[in-house]
């Protein structure tokens, strides 16, 4: 999945890692792939995240498509790489992959448990990553891995940026049947997830994960919803309805407009969906707690 990206990997040069170029200052975490510090460059004295993957293949590969990938995406909503190991070194395959990362606060995930106040800024942290996923669509650059966890941001000032880039692959370069590839789709979804995870909360019973659904479930879903139905029994009717109770008219409007961007009448880009007025409205037109407590219940006498 590499070969879309040798031909323009030359548009933010990062710098050579050296390990005397750093000092460790303490560790922020560990996944599958790798290890993440907290560094300051000896030179400077600025707080860089450094990003570790073992030399081993998987380690080895992951950690190439995140920098081949991060050459190219240089952003503001785009996490940036200062510096990285020599990936064409053939001869250093055998040794671990470093990438010097500009360093973040906190991750969604950890601000949202730390700083729950973040959610009255809800639209236009979505707006900042809907322009980080607009410029790395604009790249023919899928993410595949969008989640609370790979978003970083800044309490004190609600910067937010897009990260790890290690499933990042090229979109399909023809669109499938109506609307954008699958691949710009999955995308897309993941930020309707996003969505749902600022106004409903983590939990299994509140959020609902559309990459669950197919295509043909989302189809009949909209087509309900555009005669003024309800579909009972649909887990996107439950996401819906839980969404209708905290989200104004314009998030609604939104979440289906999303959710319909592969099919005809729906947004087609994630630039397109920057434009929505969901974005130029306030917080106050998101439904206080009496009348959420008051549409739940109709809601639960129709149900009954």
């Amino acid at each position: 999945m590499l070969f879309f990206l040798f031909g323009s990997v030359i548009v933010g040069a990062a710098g050579e890692y050296k390990e005397e170029d750093y000092e460790k200052l303490d560790d922020l975490g560990s996944g599958v792939f790798g290890t993440v510090s907290k560094v300051r460059e000896k030179k400077t004295g600025e707080i860089y995240a450094l990003k570790t993957f073992p030399p081993e293949p998987e380690g080895y590969w992951h950690a190439r498509k995140e920098v081949i990938a991060l050459k190219q995406l240089e952003h503001e909503r785009i996490v940036k790489m200062v510096a990285c190991s020599d990936i064409g070194n053939k001869q250093k395959r055998d040794s671990p992959v470093h990438i010097v990362l500009e360093h973040m606060p906190c991750d969604l995930f950890r601000a949202i448990q730390d700083h729950p106040e973040i959610k009255r800024k809800t639209r236009e942290i979505l707006h900042q990553i809907l322009k980080g996923l607009a410029h790395i669509h604009s790249k023919k650059l899928v993410h595949r891995d969008l989640k609370p966890e790979n978003i970083l941001i800044d309490p004190a000032n609600m910067s937010v940026k897009i990260c790890d880039f290690g499933n990042c692959c090229a979109g399909e370069r023809e669109e499938i049947s109506r609307g954008i590839s699958a691949e710009y789709y999955k995308d897309i979804l993941s930020v309707v997830d996003l969505m749902a995870y600022f106004y409903l909360g983590e939990s299994s019973s509140d959020r609902v994960s559309l990459s669950i659904f197919t295509i043909a479930g989302i189809e009949r879903f909209l087509q309900t919803k555009r005669k003024g139905g309800v579909l009972p029994g649909s887990g996107l009717e439950r996401l819906y309805r839980d969404l209708e109770g905290v989200v104004s008219k314009n998030g609604l409007d939104l979440f289906l407009e999303l959710i319909a961007s592969r099919i005809t009448g729906g947004c087609t880009s994630a630039a397109e969906a920057l434009e929505h007025p969901f974005f130029a409205e306030g917080r106050e037109q998101d439904l206080p707690f009496w009348q959420r407590w008051l549409l739940k219940f109709k809601q639960q006498l129709c149900f009954c």
